[in-house]
């Protein structure tokens, strides 16, 4: 049986991966848009193109990396609290 303190904790970190997830989108697309911006500001202080793409490309996957762990995290929270849901309440 699980008591409201479980319950609350397992909704706390459900929103708290949420919020996490939305952050990682949000920075993935901040990247994204940038893209012509960052490959121009890089080519200006004299990097060649193929490095200037190479750097893009790193940043993202590190921002695709981050948004996959973040939903993951999210999708495991979601599964704990559901399964919290479901057990009978003291």
């Amino acid at each position: 049986m699980i008591n409201p303190t479980q319950t609350d904790l397992a909704k706390t970190l459900w929103e708290q991966s949420k919020a996490a997830a939305q952050q990682a989108h949000q920075s993935w697309d901040l990247v994204m848009k940038s893209q012509k911006t960052m490959m121009d500001s890089m080519r200006a202080v004299g990097a060649p193109f193929a490095q200037a793409a190479d750097q893009f490309d790193k940043l993202m996957a590190f921002h695709e990396t981050q948004y996959k762990a973040a939903i993951e995290y999210m999708d495991q929270m979601s599964a704990e609290y559901q399964n919290l849901l479901n057990q009978p309440k003291k």
